[in-house]
């Protein structure tokens, strides 16, 4: 009979952002261990708290089932002589393991007939499995930094305190860092401190919940988000939203319980982003609006404990805060009588990079590269580019920006327009640093995309120029988001660009510092955006055959490479295009291996079924250039599907490698003008033909 089971690993208080991962890695790892083990299990959930890591899988079986394994012993001319009888290899073989002769059969093999014994093996109880299983459990849950306590080896986020392991009510018998495990918990570590007896799961849940620890991760998210938005009522007012700050708050708390404190009202005075990062960075307040979304001065703390008296509490986060913009606004002032432009040249003073230069170094790189796609894409733009480049990073060397890290960029825009500073110059400064993560806002503004494009070309070329390439596990100069960002802003404002010239002119800007040849970090470069460029579109919803086609015959422009990818994907549902689609692997596997292009003769085509095709090729390509000149690309495609039949009749009524060698390379310089006009779209010998 199948049976819970239900393991907490108690700990000291984990850093909230490392609980959500570990629950949902917890739960993988547990599924694929159970379904390793042949275990079966009707589901699997994780709970947790800062305090504590839960298990609970329902309906775990008793047992693994018995299975059968074939043993091969020696061949049948081995195993028996010439009567018929055992030999002593079949007796060795059966005494092996532990057989007898009749329990031998024979079995056909590829080599021929052999011995084989079939072995039952029966399933091992789950009580068993389950200390070793568990134990090996807890020690593969990763995360971003583990610790060791005492004189023990187990390295963990925290140091284990208590483990509760049941299977059914049995206990199951596990240790691990010093610690047995039993079928006790604990409540809140100030309000209900004391052990609690647990017999099942929803005894687990309910007397945790009865001493004020909600274990439930979502129901402790509700909670948090209830006591938020009643005390901002309290105030008159609405939580300014942040479901991340929410999310955070639930997983610092095991119980949540919201107050509402005040600040003076001059702090209003502070720009609004100032204000929001201060109380959320440090102390994870979060801010109050009025209705139309103005600021209040007032704020919103989650706490972990109800005290009696709440006031105490409430003093303690204002007296708090107080100090914390006490700073900002000292900071900020102190900031604001130094214009902005002025800042510039205290970055030749600050290190980008022990072997790139400063960060007065970047900016001129920047600023030049900026230029260069100005001129390209925007030439209208160029000076309001330049300027926004020049003071890109200008806010880094601000004090609040030192305090505040995560206000770069807008300070940047705020400081920009205190210095006069038209409003595209102070928007694109801002810009320039988006998207901050994967599907975040972009750059709304030309000059911002631009800045932008110009920042993170920069930094990827400068990095694989000395040869600091992301591994599968560290990416500590971001990369990849640098890599995601360019293509996402590209595709979002169909900035048509060549990324090979582009990358060309970051590399030729970067040439005093590059350790490697340019040209081969030009290759690396490509590539590696290739592979975010492959994930962008799968994220679109175009399939990986699509995309492989389209790749293969280029990707330099990622505007153009997108409209050709949307025109196969479209095309792709034309009742003629899979027939096409087999007709041209036919006629790429002909041309593949051909090093260059062979010459064509129309005289030499002797065969009806060539002509035909020819004449036909000679129709579509002259209606196809001015849609593929144009980039509709699906029109052209259209146009393609007129050959089928002939490139049908081709195959069936021509030999293409005939011994006359005139005739012979006549008829494949006829299929490289085919392939060649194919390839200015797609490859279409990469669909999967079950579904092209």
């Amino acid at each position: 009979m199948a049976k819970d089971l239900l393991l907490e690993i108690g700990t000291e208080e984990i850093p909230a952002r490392f609980i959500e991962p570990a629950l949902e890695n917890l739960k993988s790892l547990a599924q694929e261990g159970l379904k390793r083990l042949e275990l079966d299990f009707a589901a699997v959930k994780t709970l947790g708290t800062p305090r504590r890591l839960t298990l609970y899988v329902a309906e775990l079986a008793e047992r693994q089932p018995d299975r059968t394994e074939e043993i091969l012993g020696p061949p049948k001319k081995a195993a028996f002589d010439a009567e018929g009888n055992p030999t002593p290899a079949a007796f060795g073989f059966a005494k092996k393991f532990g057989a007898k002769i009749e329990d031998l059969k024979l079995k056909e093999t590829e080599k021929g007939l052999y011995l084989c014994l079939v072995k039952k093996i029966p399933g091992r109880a789950t009580v068993e499995i389950l200390p070793e299983f568990l134990k090996e459990l807890i020690l593969k849950i990763p995360f971003p930094k583990t610790m060791r306590w005492g004189t023990h080896k187990v390295r963990f986020a925290r140091p284990i305190r208590w483990l509760l392991a049941l299977y059914g009510r049995q206990v199951i018998p596990l240790e691990l860092a010093g610690v047995k495990a039993g079928k006790v918990t604990f409540g809140h570590r100030f309000m209900a401190p004391g052990p609690i007896e647990v017999e099942d799961f929803v005894s687990y849940v309910r007397r945790l919940r009865e001493a004020f620890v909600i274990v439930e991760p979502e129901e402790r998210l509700a909670r948090t988000k209830d006591e938020i938005t009643d005390a901002a009522l309290e105030a008159g007012g609405k939580v300014l939203e942040d479901p991340e700050l929410l999310k955070e708050n639930a997983h610092l708390v095991e119980f949540p319980y919201a107050t509402l404190g005040r600040f003076e009202e001059k702090f209003l005075a502070l720009p609004r982003p100032v204000l929001i990062t201060a109380m959320k960075e440090h102390q994870r307040y979060f801010s109050v609006v009025d209705e139309r979304g103005e600021l209040l001065p007032k704020f919103i703390a989650v706490n972990n404990t109800r005290p009696k008296d709440p006031s105490f509490l409430i003093k303690g986060h204002e007296r708090v805060l107080r100090a914390r913009l006490e700073d900002a606004s000292f900071y900020f002032e102190r900031d604001r009588k130094i214009p902005l432009p002025q800042r510039v040249k205290e970055l030749a003073q600050v290190g980008y990079h022990a072997e790139l230069g400063t960060l007065y170094d970047k900016i001129k790189r920047m600023e030049a590269l900026a230029a260069w796609l100005a001129q390209r894409l925007a030439p209208e733009k160029l000076e309001i580019v330049k300027r926004a480049a020049y003071l890109s990073k200008a806010d880094l060397v601000t004090e609040l920006v030192q305090e505040f890290p995560s206000l770069q960029g807008i300070m940047g825009r705020e400081y920009a327009l205190l210095s006069g500073e038209p409003e595209e110059v102070a928007t694109a400064i801002y810009e320039h640093y988006l998207p901050l993560s994967a599907g975040g806002p972009l750059p709304e503004t030309v000059p911002g995309a631009i800045v932008a494009l110009a920042d993170k070309m920069d930094t990827l070329c400068a990095f694989f120029g000395i040869g600091e390439k992301p591994t599968g596990a560290a990416d500590p100069y971001g990369l990849r988001r640098a890599a995601y960002g360019l293509i996402e802003i590209i595709l979002a404002h169909r900035f048509s660009l060549s990324l090979s010239s582009f990358i060309n002119e970051a590399l030729k800007l970067l040439k005093e510092w590059l350790k490697r040849e340019p040209k081969e970090v030009l290759l690396e470069v490509k590539a590696f955006i290739a592979r975010r460029l492959e994930g962008a579109f799968e994220t679109r919803g175009f399939q990986d055959d699509l995309i492989r086609a389209i790749m293969a015959v280029g990707f330099d422009d990622l505007v153009d490479t997108q409209r050709r990818l949307e025109a196969l994907k479209a095309i792709r549902q034309s009742p003629d295009f899979r027939a096409l689609a087999v007709g041209f692997k036919r006629v790429m596997n002909m041309v593949k291996k051909l090093k260059e292009p062979l010459p064509f003769q129309e005289k030499l085509l002797i065969e009806e079924a060539e002509r035909e095709l020819f004449l036909n090729y000679l129709k579509v390509r002259e209606e196809a250039l001015p849609y593929l000149e144009a980039g509709q690309y699906e029109e052209a495609l259209r146009e393609f599907l007129k050959l089928k039949p002939y490139i049908d009749r081709f195959f069936d009524e021509v030999f293409v490698m005939v011994e006359d060698q005139a005739l012979r390379e006549n008829r494949l310089a006829l299929l490289q003008k085919i392939a060649e006009l194919f390839l200015s779209v797609a490859d279409l010998s990469f669909l999967r033909e079950e579904v092209a």
